[in-house]
Order: C-alpha cells, then structure tokens, then sequence
C-alpha cells in the first residue's frame, strides 16, 4: 500500500490515554440577501422583472390592494393578497395602468401592443391582459387608453385617439351593439359642436362617466355621462358641468366621479383665471355664480394665483385628493373634506403625529374609501419621482400612533425582501459546518498516537459584499474501528450570525448543531470515502428599519429555523507526488435543507407578517488538494476547489398589515464561484496538535475570507 499523507488513517490499536481539551475558540460569517446589503444602504428587490415603484393611480376600496407602474421598461404591477403580480403587457413595449375596481380584481391602463401603438386594456388575474381594441379598428396611427373600471369590472371608459381627433368611449364586457368591427366599444356623445372629448372615470355602478368635452368654442368643459341606455339601445347622453367661471365659458376637466355618480372632481379655470381644484356636487347649492353645484377647494399657500387639482375622490364624494402649488418650487400633495378643508397631506400627516420632514410629497393620486389611506407621489433629492402611501391609523392603540405613518414605497418593498434574507442566514449557517470546521474528512486531519481523538476549533468567516458575520464553536470525538479502516466521529457546536440591515436595523441568528462523520479508506485501495450530516436549530431576530417620514421607524419579529446537510464525499489520496508535495484530488456532493417558521412583526407604523419558508440546496464541489511536509512535525495543505450551488432563493411573502400582501424575491438559483484553502498542521507531540486554516473565495456562497483555529488530542 501506497505511504499515507500526513493526516491519513494509519492502523492502530485501541487503547489509550486521556486528554484535556483546550478553549473553545469562537468566530463570525454572513448572513442576508444579496443586495440587500450593508448598513445605510437601501437596495432595491433582485426580482428581474421590477424596480422602483414610481407611480400608484389606483388603490382599492379598503385601500389593501394597489396596482402602479415601475421604472424597467414600463412595467406594470399590481398588489393583490397573491403577491406581486407583473400584469405584463400587449407585446410592443412600456405599459401604464389608470385605474381599478374597488375589490382590486380587474385593472385598466394602456399599453403598446399592435404597430407600437397604445391600446387600451383590461386585466384580471384569470384571464390576463385584454386587448379592448379601437372605436374605429383599421385606422392607421390610432390609440386607446383606458382610464376606469366599474365596479363589477364589466364596463371600463377610456379615450380614442386619432389623427389628432379624440372621443370617448365605453366598452361593456359582452355587448353587440358598439361600433362597426369592435361591438363591445360604444363612442360617447360629446357637448354641442364637440370635436374633442374624453372619459376619465366611470361610478362603481356602471351608470355614470366623468371626463370633459370641447363645443361652443370652449377650450373644454368637465362632463357626466349617463350610461343607463347603453345595454338597451346603445346610447347615452351627455352633462354640462360647466366651469368654476360659470356655466358659460370658462374651462374645466373631470378627472374622477363617486360610486353613486352624485360627485365628481377634477379642475377648472377660477375667478383668478388659474386653474383650481373643483367638487361637484349633484343637487347642491353655494357653489360657484352661475354654476351653484360646482365648489371650487382653494389652493394651498396664501397666493390667490396658486393653482391646484383633484385627482381622486373617496367612494362617498367626502374625501378629495390632488395637488396644489404653495409658494414652493414643487407642488403639495393636498387632502380635502368638508371638516378640514385643503390641507397639505403632509400638514395631515403632522396632525396626526408623523413628522415629514424635507419630504417632497408632490401629488395625491389616489384615496381609500375611509379616506385614511393616500397613494402619491415624492420627490427626492435628486428629483426623482417615487410612490408613496400615506395612513392614519382609525383606532390608535398603545404607543405613538402605531399604524399611522408614511412609506417610501421602493425603499420598503427593499427592507421586506432584507427581511426574508433571514433565510439567506439560515442556509449559511447550515453549510458553515461542512464547509468550515469540516472542510477536510477526519481522516485528514493531524495523525496521532492512539485509536480515539477529541477536538475543539473555532471558526470566523466574513462575507465582503455584505459585510457580515458568523461565527462557529464545536468540540467532538472520534473513534477508530476495523483495526483503522473507519474512522466515526461526532460533534456539538454553536453557530451565530448577525448582520447591520439598511437604515440602523439588524438581523441575528443564534443556535445550535450536532454533526455525525463516518470515514472509510477501503484496503488496498487509495481512496478515502466520507459522509458527514449535520443537523440544527437556531432563533432569529430580525430588527427591519425603514423610513416613517423624517423618522426611522422599526417593526420587530422573531422566529425559529431548523435546517440540515448530508454530503458524501471521495478523495484520492496521494494519486501524484512531486518531491515533499502529495497532490489529492477530491470532489464531494452534498444536499441542504431549511425550514424558516413564519412570524408577525410588532412595532413600527407599518408592521408585517411573513410566510413560512422552505429551501432546499445541492452542494457539488471539485478539487486538488497539495499537501507539503515541510517536517515530520509540520505540513501546510493547499486547497484549490470549484463549487456550484443550487436551490431555492429566499422569499418574502405575506401581508403588511391594514395595507397589501407582497411576494418577493423567490425561485430558484445557481452559482458558481472558487475557493483557495491554506492550512497549516503543526503536531506539538504524539498526542496533540494544533491547526489553522484561511479560506478566500470568490463572489458566491461561501464566504469571502473565512480563518479558523482548532486543537487536536488524541488518546
């Protein structure tokens, strides 16, 4: 039989004395997602098909549901109790949605499709994105955009371009009698000596649409349909709304209408001759001369010729949302009811105890049927447009107005995806063992006098694209048998992993683990087989930190998991030697899995509950390890391997509480990446030895730059 390496099994009888173990020595590795990354720094989720959320035009009913538009190439998306759903698109490019029911099943907007042109569409999770066509198909340079939806889905109102002429339209889900070559699309009337009009919003009923219409040399005036006859005999009849100027003249636009049609708001021409936010209010009086049903909102700031616009009104026409300016260089977002008047959203938001700060709140687009809920858009400091939602809590409980607050919407949806990266540390910390304290079968380790051996060592390991850390302490034993041939051994061990989160928060991870290993080099032969299991348990807590306007606000939770590994591992030992270097090429395939319990958060405005999760991994690694005897005594091993890992990626799926379910981040993954091992052997007498090791590796699942330290005695 070939010489064996330093570190080799040799045969032995059983026997022996005993040995005093050392300290055990302890160290740190990573945890967390990738990119969502170090202290101070937001990143935004890895899901390949969104990024920032810069605009929401459409909220449900109880304000839970959301659908808006993202910045990668005119994606669309809606929030809805299954997740984060990309709606997709026509097929010819960027997609914008205006509007959805209130139960946040169907949803409207527009999107490039035949000949790079907008047509409008309908979505629902069932059925997908629908094409509604045009008024009047064939027609070359043509468009359509849908801006509403009823309630029951079944009607949507939108606008038909073409050749620079525009017309409203209304599509009714199963109808034959619209226009030639679409009968499901019916043309709305316009005002007298009309040549352009256009829906914007349609009552949760179906009865009633708002928009404007040119006509008697108007620039345009805000307008209700009644849409009754539509599905008797196809027709429909239009409503002067007039102007805040009167009901001659003037100019005026509706952009959104109550469930009951009784209200509709959007913006006019004022007394001033600048445009200012407008309620009209059916049967009404004290409105504005010559016009008493329409009230004009004022605008904010003390300038008379500050201008200002209603974009959406609550299901009951109490509650106003828009914009206004305010002897500012942007606009404010602005809040209306009969109670209050016009308020900035973020004087309400100060009212009820959240501290804005330099936040650019620009524009309220939409509004919950409570009014308790305000979707909209900031601007930061580099000008750049992002969603917000905005939320007074109805029923303050203990503490600080818990539930009321405001949200950066993309720098949230970061923070909850940090927060599944739990999962992340769990996965390390399961392959930290196999791959750190155990990177080597035993029979490799130091070679003493005696048939049964004990151990203790300590890793470190540091992960350089995250910044974090983990940590590892274990003692154990082995015994030879079959005259040493097999070598069993066994271990306990802790684990802690503990990671600075964007924003001041925090991830830790703390357990325990038992671990098995059976060695087998089979006479004759050079070959050393080994399987080695581990199992542990470990709790997490996660402190998640995200912005609350001028304030950092944070929601806390705390879970278990549980994970495990198996690998089966072959090495050839001594298959070449150039003078005191052996060289020993080895591969190992191993399987990973992890079980994350689900938990609720508690604390913070925002607070949310997270799914439990279940990941698995194969491990696959191929290397060559040269071992140089330098002395009898000391020997340095060098290890270079290949490892590729596959799995299941980390996720993030459950419900922000009073507000949208998410689901982020998940799938599968795979990753390839190298590994370089130094380790140093040095036995101090027959029976003990001491060993030390430093790990690099590239860009993947082991950690960057991991070092270790252990004592060997055998007995």
């Amino acid at each position: 039989m070939a010489r064996m390496v330093f570190g080799a099994r040799t045969r032995r009888r059983f026997g022996g004395r005993t040995l005093g173990l050392g300290l055990l020595l302890g160290t740190t590795a990573l945890v967390l997602a990738p990119r969502v990354e170090a202290a101070g720094e937001v990143a935004l989720p890895t899901h390949p098909d969104f990024g920032p959320v810069w605009r929401i035009p459409a909220l449900s009913a109880d304000g839970t549901i959301w659908a808006g538009d993202v910045d990668t190439d005119g994606k669309i998306i809606v929030y809805r109790p299954e997740g984060y759903i990309d709606m997709g698109g026509l097929g010819g490019g960027a997609s914008h949605v205006y509007g959805m029911n209130g139960a946040g099943t169907v949803v409207v907007g527009a999107s490039r499709g035949e000949n790079n042109d907008y047509r409008a569409f309908r979505w629902t999770e069932a059925g997908g994105i629908q094409s509604l066509g045009l008024l009047f198909p064939g027609v070359s340079g043509a468009r359509s955009y849908a801006h509403d939806v009823s309630g029951d889905g079944t009607r949507v109102v939108g606008l038909h371009t073409q050749l620079g002429m525009s017309r409203g339209f209304v599509w009714v889900e199963g109808a034959t009698g619209g226009e030639a070559g679409n009968p499901q699309m019916y043309r709305l009337e316009g005002l007298d000596d009309a040549g352009r009009w256009s829906a914007a919003a349609i009552s949760d009923d179906g009865r009633y649409a708002a928009g404007y219409s040119d006509g008697n040399a108007t620039l345009g005036l805000a307008t209700r349909w009644d849409l009754t006859q539509i599905g008797v005999d196809g027709t429909n009849s239009v409503l002067n709304l007039g102007a805040l100027t009167g009901m001659d003249g003037g100019n005026s636009s509706a952009s959104d209408i109550s469930a009951d049609g009784r209200v509709v708001v959007g913006m006019s021409g004022g007394s001033t001759g600048f445009n200012k936010a407008f309620r009209w209010v059916e049967g009404s009086t004290g409105g504005a001369v010559d016009n008493v049903q329409m009230h004009e909102l004022g605008a904010l700031g003390d300038d008379p010729f500050n201008q200002s616009g209603a974009n959406a009104v609550s299901r009951d026409g109490q509650y106003v949302v828009g914009w206004s300016e305010a002897n500012l260089p942007h606009r404010l977002a602005f809040r209306w009811s009969e109670e209050t008047g016009m308020e900035s959203v973020q004087g309400w938001l100060e009212r009820h105890g959240v501290a804005v700060g330099g936040l650019a709140l620009a524009d309220a687009t939409a509004i919950s049927d409570n009014g308790l809920v305000i979707a909209g858009i900031m601007v930061d400091d580099e000008d750049v447009e992002r969603a917000y939602i905005a939320r007074v809590a109805q029923e303050p409980g203990p503490g600080p107005n818990p539930g009321t607050g405001i949200m950066d919407v993309a720098e949230y949806n970061a923070t909850l995806y940090g927060a599944a990266g739990i999962a992340n540390a769990g996965e390390f910390l399961t392959w930290l063992p196999m791959n750190g304290a155990h990177h080597r079968p035993l029979m490799l380790t130091p070679n003493l006098s005696g048939d049964m051996c004990a151990w203790a060592t300590g890793d470190f390991a540091h992960y350089g694209q995250s910044g974090a850390n983990l940590a590892l302490a274990e003692a154990g034993a082995c015994v030879d048998l079959a005259g040493g041939a097999v070598r069993l051994g066994g271990s306990v061990g802790t684990t802690a992993s503990w990671q600075a989160l964007s924003l001041g928060g925090a991830a830790n991870m703390v357990g325990q683990y038992v671990l098995g290993e059976m060695d087998w080099q089979p006479d004759g032969t050079p070959l050393l087989l080994s399987v080695t299991g581990m199992l542990g348990g470990w709790q997490a807590k996660v402190d998640r930190a995200y912005s609350n306007g001028a304030a950092t606000a944070v929601s806390n939770g705390q879970t278990n998991a549980m994970g495990g590994v198996v690998r089966v591992r072959a090495d050839w030992l001594e298959a070449a030697a150039i003078g005191n270097t052996s060289f020993n090429p080895w591969a190992s395939v191993a399987f990973g899995a992890l079980y994350v319990d689900g938990y609720s958060e508690s604390g913070g405005p925002f607070p949310a509950r997270f799914a439990a999760q279940n990941i698995g991994h194969t491990d696959i690694r191929v290397g060559l390890t040269a071992i140089t005897e330098f002395s009898k005594e000391t020997k340095l091993s060098t290890t270079l391997e290949l490892a590729h890992r596959t799995g299941t990626a980390a996720s993030a799926v459950g419900q922000v509480d009073g507000l949208f379910s998410f689901s982020l981040g998940g799938g599968t993954y795979g990753q390839t990446w190298g590994r370089l091992g130094l380790e140093l052997d040095h036995r101090i007498n027959d029976a003990v030895a001491l060993s030390t090791s430093l790990h690099l590796a590239t860009n993947g699942r082991d950690p960057t730059v991991a070092v270790s330290a252990g004592i060997k005695g055998a007995f």
